[in-house]
């Protein structure tokens, strides 16, 4: 019913004449919050009014080419656009910076443009997606028209380079006018919102301040201008700021603009670019190293660059902006660099908000890991509930009865109301009679019915069908219960892993920079390594999870990675077993070091399909877990041949890797029993023997599903561990045993499947003569031991050809660790 409503949000919109006047409306206390707490309102509008004059001002002086004068109309144009009452100060000032550089009829033609612009700007509707290209239009425009006709009464016989000049100054001042407009809308976004800048209007900025330094024009005094002083102190804090490419960026532009206001050639830019280039490489040193990587760049250049100034300028202007750099406030800096969307969260500096996120993101999983848990459990009682109303589904097979063959009779009223449970007792008969002998003819109906009932053949074939769908539907009902009782199961798992998170998060991944330099490192060592990851175990546990190509038994592992984990990170890495554990990979290994292991595993496998097939219906399996637990598995599927190894296969590989995930023990081999059972009841199961040993403390969990017995020899001594359970696949629901025994030193543990049981089937039980061969050959290596097994049980068969089931031992023997 309510599958497919949507909600349609209502959003308020107005014609354009109501918002067409203030573009940008400061809202209370923004500037204030985000750049100046702490300071009264009102002394920010006033800095505000002072900086818009300020830039206004020399703006205005600002000169291109020696008779250009773009950047004054262009400033008040968009300054006026974008920031309204605010930006009216700018007018006063433009037409102060223009007296001071300018005179006679083009100062008069200049101020006019000014004047002229800004009463169309009134008259004019702009919207704000279309002012970026009205507002250069009309610059251009109105520049073309007030200085042409300017021109044509003044002097009718000015010469062409006159309206040539028009022109270009129009062009340039359109130019300026949509790259202010630009910069100064990323300037109030930042104050509004506190957004970061993007790289285009940042250079957009940057020619702002290119043409604040250019109106500067000759102010100085002595061997210093302010011009030079202000280039190389912007350059200094882009090269801080932004590192080399931004100081680059800032060196070409700020070398440009300036160098463009009195020569044709700017010389100033690939100097200027090449010093903030230097500089920020230095920025990794902080300030103290932007300044000498920018000083000895202006050194260079002063001494092989000809033309680029003498020696003692050059140093004192950049001593100067030295000095002011290293004035600079910190927290103008921290602005600048989350101003330009460079800020990279510093965890030292801020415990406390690293801490609190970390708090945030644990309870966040904990809520998600309750939800699973909840979904669990409600899958369970829907399992629970589901086989309570079966009484119900049989009443309703006698009601249909009726239904379909009383329904209309002569003796309805007889049977089915004053006989009714004489009547309903004769159909459980019936349906239980059905379900004896499979089907029902009138013939074989009770005499009783025969003589009370006169529909008998209806009644036959009514009970028949309807115990059949009853039992088709009872089928699938089954199934879905199972199918029930594994997302449960899942989900059940899903949650515990997930509650396991937060202490996960505790640990200290490291695949930042020094997992790519380890990578790196292993790259140059020949070893290509495709994933690398650190973390913390607790205490001085560490524990390197990576992934590279197969090395084909060559065991690189414990030549190659593991001593150069030992010394890169200062800890003992040793691979958990001797021998190579990876066993169905494919061209892929994934490997887990953790470091100081007190134990190892020495491995040895052996084994042989029926009959001296390649093919085995057994499979074996080794994986590191975390926390330095190495699992051992054994699997045997049912016969022999191809299906039996892809029963098995599939068995340990979905073991595997839910061990892997995080799922208990337990809880994995009931969910791939689940999977079998779903997939195929009773048509193929598989045997599944799993030890995890503890490599820290020699701890050793054995767990056996329809498994024949480990053995466990220790001291020339032999045990048997062993448990009493069918196969995984068979049944739903069966009970699993976990046993645990502590590891010496020196114990070897024998796995193997039923078929070296059949091979020397000479009348002793529970596998004497294996007792009696780990006895006397107790000293042997493990790979040695698991091939004597395997031979003395070919020839208890009377040879390869007579072997009449798969055969697979597993033997490992722990050791201590070899300390370096």
């Amino acid at each position: 019913m309510l599958e497919n409503v949507k909600i349609y949000p209502y959003q308020r919109t107005g014609k354009g004449e109501h918002k067409r006047r203030v573009l940008f409306r400061l809202k209370k206390n923004t500037v204030k919050r985000h750049l100046f707490p702490g300071v009264k309102l009102g002394k920010l509008a006033l800095a505000g009014e002072l900086c818009f004059c300020f830039a206004g001002f020399f703006l205005g002086r600002a000169v291109l080419l020696g008779d250009l004068m773009p950047f004054g109309i262009a400033f008040a144009v968009a300054a006026i656009q974008v920031f309204g009452r605010f930006g009216l100060m700018s007018v006063p000032a433009v037409i102060a910076g223009l007296i001071t550089i300018s005179k006679g009829i083009p100062l008069t033609g200049s101020i006019l443009v000014v004047i002229c612009a800004l009463l169309l700007m009134r008259v004019i509707s702009l919207e704000p997606k279309k002012q970026w290209l009205i507002l250069p239009g009309l610059v251009l425009a109105v520049t073309i028209i007030v200085k042409t006709s300017l021109l044509v009464f003044t002097n009718p016989l000015a010469a062409s380079y006159s309206y040539f000049c028009v022109l270009f100054e129009a062009v340039f001042a359109a130019l300026f006018t949509l790259v202010t407009l630009n910069g100064l809308t990323a300037l109030g976004k930042r104050i509004k919102k506190g957004q970061a800048l993007a790289s285009d209007e940042i250079f957009c900025v940057l020619i702002i301040f290119g043409g604040l330094i250019a109106g500067t024009g000759d102010l100085g005094g002595g061997l210093a201008s302010v011009k030079g002083t202000l280039s190389r102190l912007a350059i200094l804090l882009a090269s801080l700021v932004g590192g080399a490419g931004v100081g680059a960026a800032a060196g070409a532009v700020l070398g440009v603009i300036p160098g463009l206001a009195y020569t044709v050639v700017p010389a100033l830019a690939p100097a200027y670019s090449f010093a903030g280039f230097i500089a920020g490489l230095c920025r990794g040193l902080g300030k103290a190293g932007v300044a000498t990587g920018f000083l000895l760049a202006n050194i260079i250049l002063t001494v092989y660059v000809t033309g680029y100034g003498n020696l003692v300028s050059t140093l004192v202007e950049s001593g100067l902006s030295t000095m002011f750099f290293l004035l600079v406030p910190q927290f103008i800096i921290k602005e600048a660099i989350s101003s330009m969307g460079l800020e990279v969260a510093d965890d030292k500096e801020h415990p406390a908000g690293k801490a609190l996120l970390k708090e945030a993101f644990k309870e966040k999983i904990k809520n998600w890991a309750l939800v699973f848990r909840e979904l669990s459990q409600t899958f369970e009682q829907l399992s629970t509930t589901a086989g309570s109303n079966e009484e119900q589904k049989i009443q309703g097979l006698i009601n249909q009865v009726g239904q379909k063959v009383c329904d209309g009779c002569a003796f309805y009223r007889t049977c089915w109301e004053r006989e009714f449970y004489r009547t309903y007792q004769s159909l459980i008969d019936l349906f239980a009679q059905v379900e004896v002998y499979g089907n029902i003819t009138r013939d074989n109906l009770p005499d009783e019915i025969k003589k009370r009932c006169a529909r008998t053949k209806e009644l036959a074939v009514a009970v028949c069908c309807l115990y059949e769908t009853y039992q088709i539907n009872r089928y699938w009902s089954g199934r879905l219960l199972e199918s029930r009782e594994i997302v449960s199961e899942q989900l059940r798992g899903i949650g515990e892993v997930i509650a396991g998170l937060p202490g996960e998060l505790e640990f200290n991944v490291e695949v930042g920079d020094s997992g790519l330099h380890l990578r790196k490192k292993l790259k140059d060592a020949g070893v290509r390594a495709e994933s690398l990851s650190i973390s913390s175990q607790g205490g001085d546990r560490i524990e390197v999870s990576l992934t590279h190509p197969a090395c084909g038994g060559r065991m690189r592992c414990r030549s190659v990675i593991a001593p150069f984990l030992s010394a890169a990170l200062e800890r003992n890495f040793s691979p958990p077993a001797v021998g190579c554990a990876v066993n169905g990979e494919g061209p892929v290994c994934r490997l887990r070091f953790s470091s100081d292991l007190n134990y190892r595993l020495i491995l040895g496998v052996s084994g042989m399909g029926k009959g001296g097939s390649l093919v085995s219906g057994d499979n074996y399996a080794f994986f590191c877990l975390k926390g330095g637990r190495f699992g051992l598995a054994l699997s045997d599927g049912m016969g022999v041949g191809p299906r039996a190894a892809l029963e098995s296969g599939t068995t340990l590989s979905l073991l595997r890797h839910l061990l892997d995930l995080g799922f208990g023990q337990e809880l994995a081999i009931k969910t791939v029993n689940s999977i079998l059972v779903l997939r195929s009841p009773g048509e193929s199961f598989a045997t599944v023997d799993l030890v995890m040993v503890d490599l820290y403390n020699g701890q050793a969990d054995f767990i056996k599903i329809g498994a024949v017995p480990t053995y466990l020899l220790r001291d020339g001594q032999v045990s048997q561990i062993k448990a009493s359970s069918l196969p995984v696949g068979i049944i739903e629901d069966f009970e699993i045993v976990s046993q645990a025994r502590l590891l010496e030193p020196g114990d070897m543990l024998v796995m193997l499947t039923d078929g070296m049981f059949e091979a020397c089937d000479n009348g002793d039980e529970h596998g004497e003569w294996i007792i009696k061969v780990l006895e006397d050959a107790a000293g042997l290596p493990p790979q040695e031991m698991a091939e004597l097994l395997l031979k003395l049980a070919q020839t208890g068969s009377g040879g390869v050809a007579r072997v009449p089931d798969d055969m697979t031992v597993v033997v490992a023997r722990l050791e201590k660790q070899k300390s370096k």
